[in-house]
Formats: structure tokens, C-alpha cells, sequence
């Protein structure tokens, strides 16, 4: 269920994801304009991302991460609304979490819009803790140890 990204079947997906799941809460972005296909595509080639699909089917939701030094970064996760309260988002989680253990990462880190009260409490539920509050971006950076 859950595989790594495939460009050709996955991207639109992931941007129709980005921009219903991940853009309202953004304060970064107007709601006049607009994220680009090309713009996400290019983000995630940087980053490493694993997706939740039905065999090589369109995915319904995913993670994206980078590892910086002995850091594990999670960039972007979303799952579709029909699918969210079943777990999905926890096995994503974890799946990003054993891959930043595998890449030798001692933490993992990730910004949270301030908009996103169940985002942040997801995220807190998974033993993350509110480290600073970044007024530019209207975000909170979280983090959690991910060593072993």
C-alpha cells in the first residue's frame, strides 16, 4: 500500500493533494494564485517520497522528506479527506521516520502552519513538541528524537 513515488502515475496527484490539503492552511500563498504542477514536481525531485495507493493506481495520499546532516526533514504530507481518520497519515509517519533511522538521522523536524490546529495536534500525538514559532512563515517548527 505503501511504495515510493512513481513520477509518471503519482505527480498530479500530489499536487491536486498539495493544493486541497496543504495550501488553505498556508498563509504563504494567495489565494489568487496558485501553486504550479512544475513547482511541486520540482520540490519533490529534491526530496524523497513515498505515497499510499492501490498497486500502481493514483495515490491518495503522501509524504515528502529530505535528509539534512542527521536530520530527517518531512517537507509535505496530505492525505485525501475521504481517507483521513483511518491511520494512514501514522503509517506515512513511520514509514518516513524507519527511512530517516536508515539514513543514520537523529531527529526529525517539520514546520506546521498555525491554521492547522489538527495538524499540529496529528503531529504532537506522534511525540512531536512545538520547538519555536517562526512569525514570518505563520508556522511552528516541531521536532521529535527518531534515534535509536
Amino acid at each position: 500500500m505503501i511504495r515510493k513515488r512513481l513520477t509518471s502515475i503519482d505527480d498530479r496527484s500530489i499536487h491536486r493533494l498539495v493544493i486541497e490539503q496543504l495550501v488553505p492552511f498556508s498563509r504563504l500563498y494567495d489565494t489568487s494564485a496558485s501553486v504550479t504542477f512544475s513547482d511541486i514536481r520540482k520540490r519533490l525531485n529534491h526530496n524523497k517520497t513515498f505515497v499510499l495507493a492501490k498497486g500502481l493506481k493514483q495515490p491518495f495520499g503522501f509524504i515528502s522528506v529530505i535528509r539534512k546532516s542527521h536530520t530527517l526533514f518531512v517537507d509535505m504530507l496530505a492525505i485525501d479527506a475521504r481517507e483521513q481518520g483511518k491511520g494512514w497519515g501514522s503509517d506515512l509517519m513511520k514509514m518516513a521516520e524507519d527511512y530517516g533511522r536508515s539514513e543514520r538521522c537523529r531527529t526529525a523536524e517539520l514546520f506546521v502552519d498555525e491554521s492547522n490546529p489538527k495538524a499540529i495536534g496529528f503531529y504532537a500525538s506522534k511525540g512531536y513538541q512545538i520547538k519555536e514559532y517562526h512569525p514570518e512563515l505563520s508556522c511552528y517548527k516541531m521536532s521529535k528524537r527518531i534515534a535509536r
